[in-house]
């Protein structure tokens, strides 16, 4: 049972990143699983809600799609005409700084260059932290997996072994092994998920302060239901 745990608890951790995440044009990022793009809508479904309604938006409104293999799709909507005469009611043009704050989505290392070559220093440096956190949580993560991996392969030997005066200390050891990779694979799970929220929130704050946009801070919701990968936990942030 407690190994069962484990595993639930290791592939939560998978499921953490295994998402495609629309960017709206107002700043707003929806983590979904992406079904169908035609030439007026994307079709998606929440991510945390898979065997929820199909849902829909419209190109016009969705700047990019990051996808969950990091492949990147940047949609070029140009405005129609204003349809009353003597009132614009298309979209005021971006500015080179806007267009390539959005261009960049996701990518860490990439939005640290951009705060840093346009001289927002605040922002570099918090952003900064936040990244640091976050290699914490994965570097936690990646120890787990490797100390409960070798675990479960010394607990393999000691069976294998048999009799054998040393069986007992293999397995001793797997299972110690085992229980500090646990430990650690769950002690990763609110360290990313702090760091994810600092980073989304810096992003929110710089939109809404140099673009006046209103991103929205998502907070970390931990699921339980069908995932693509079948029934277990995951963490969205």
């Amino acid at each position: 049972m407690k190994n069962f745990y484990f595993f639930a608890a290791f592939f939560c951790c998978l499921n953490t990143f295994a998402q495609d995440v629309i960017l709206k044009r107002d700043g707003l990022d929806i983590k979904a699983k992406v079904l169908e793009i035609t030439d007026q809508q994307v079709k998606y479904k929440d991510y945390d809600f898979q065997d929820g309604p199909i849902r829909n938006i419209n190109i016009s409104d969705v700047f990019m799609i990051t996808y969950e293999n990091g492949q990147k799709e940047v949609f070029n909507h140009q405005p129609s005409a204003p349809t009353n005469q003597g009132r614009d009611y298309s979209a005021p043009p971006q500015s080179d700084l806007q267009k390539e704050f959005y261009r960049i989505g996701s990518d860490d290392e990439e939005m640290l260059r951009y705060f840093k070559k346009n001289n927002f220093s605040n922002y570099y440096e918090d952003f900064q932290s936040a990244c640091r956190m976050r290699n914490v949580g994965k570097g936690l993560l990646g120890a787990g997996i490797g100390l409960a991996s070798g675990g479960f392969a010394l607990m393999i030997a000691g069976f294998v072994v048999g009799d054998s005066d040393v069986s007992p200390w293999l397995i001793i050891s797997g299972y110690s092994a085992m229980s500090a990779g646990e430990v650690l694979v769950i002690a990763s799970i609110p360290v990313s998920a702090v760091a994810g929220g600092r980073k989304r929130a810096i992003k929110n704050n710089f939109a809404r302060e140099q673009f006046g946009y209103y991103g929205v801070h998502q907070q970390p919701k931990l699921n339980f239901g069908l995932t693509t990968t079948g029934i277990g936990l995951t963490l969205n942030f």
